[in-house]
């Protein structure tokens, strides 16, 4: 059962997306795989991850019947730069890390809205902005010990964001409620980013997803929805080409250890650009830090990496997440 699961997936995989070093036309099948059966789960370490790697793999799923639902790890409420900037204060104190998390939610709501997403299909379970690592390599069991947020003095996700009661901020929780939303939307694809990108929320995130996906799979065997992710940081990159950034292909980094011809790409039709980009302009506190980063990944394609477990082996070695669960 396990391996036709397995199969399926790649098949899946396949009539998704068309591999970046194809040049031919793609034979019919590749165009036919995504359908009203496809069930889209995106999951983002902050409020603009989801829309930067895959807004427009969002658009396609929805435009061809299939349905989408956006999670969302932090509310990105730490970010001390974007909170000076969007509030004009040089000491944030925790009240305003958690006004500024409430109002990066509304941007994601906004920007989401732009592509098609339905507002009920967006979640925000709440855990640290920043914290993400500790809780996957210290404060991963409940033993007792959890993490409090430096930022909003937080030790657990706050009410509105609650999925299961009484959770708090340990690693053990946010892996029980990524698995709570897979059993309830019961996705088909979940797309997340690459345990290799090195911001340390990113790479946490990968782990959490797959530890979650591995428990969905453990209880219910039908259940194994193909695993996908994008990059989003890696040191100095900036995938920026100046004023024909919207006509240009993305590119992976020259020294990404991974080969770009191991990849997936999603080309994008010229709409579903100008939506994406409209979209990431939604998120107006982070566009006053960094806003052509953002711009930059409003491109004619999408790339894809399929999950391994040799990524999974080579990305704990890095160092934000490779001490080992405490």
């Amino acid at each position: 059962m396990e391996r036709q699961g397995t199969a399926a997936a790649v098949l899946l995989l396949l009539c998704l997306l068309v591999p970046s070093v194809r040049a031919d036309p793609a034979p019919p099948l590749l165009t036919a795989g995504i359908s009203p059966q496809t069930r889209l789960l995106v999951v983002a370490p902050h409020p603009d991850d989801g829309t930067l790697g895959a807004g427009g793999l969002i658009q396609r799923v929805l435009r061809l019947g299939g349905a989408v639902q956006v999670v969302f790890m932090t509310s990105g409420d730490g970010f001390a730069q974007g909170v000076a900037l969007a509030q004009h204060l040089q000491h944030p104190e925790a009240q305003d890390y958690r006004a500024y998390g409430l109002l990066r939610q509304a941007e994601a709501q906004r920007a989401l809205a732009t592509l098609g997403v339905d507002a009920k299909e967006v979640r925000f379970l709440g855990f640290p902005d920043g914290g993400l690592c500790p809780l996957w390599s210290t404060y991963h069991a409940n033993n007792g010990r959890h993490y409090r947020s430096p930022f909003t003095r937080e030790d657990r996700p706050l009410f509105t964001n609650v999925v299961l009661p009484n959770a708090r901020y340990t690693g053990a929780d946010l892996t029980h409620a990524l698995t709570w939303v897979l059993r309830h939307f019961r996705p088909t694809l979940v797309v997340t980013v690459h345990p290799l990108d090195r911001h340390p929320d990113h790479c946490a995130t990968y782990h959490f997803v797959s530890e979650a996906v591995q428990a969905l799979h453990r209880d219910d065997v039908a259940l194994h929805p193909a695993l996908l992710t994008f990059l989003i940081h890696w040191g100095g990159w900036w995938p920026m080409v100046s004023q024909e950034r919207t006509a240009a292909q993305l590119h992976l980094p020259q020294d990404f250890p991974e080969p770009e011809s191991t990849w997936l790409q999603l080309s994008l039709a010229p709409e579903e650009v100008e939506t994406k980009r409209q979209a990431l302009g939604q998120y107006h506190s982070q566009m006053l830090v960094m806003g052509q980063y953002l711009l930059s990944f409003g491109r004619t394609n999408e790339l894809f990496a399929v999950a391994s477990p040799a990524m999974q082996h080579r990305s704990l070695q890095m160092p934000c997440c490779s001490t080992a669960h405490q």
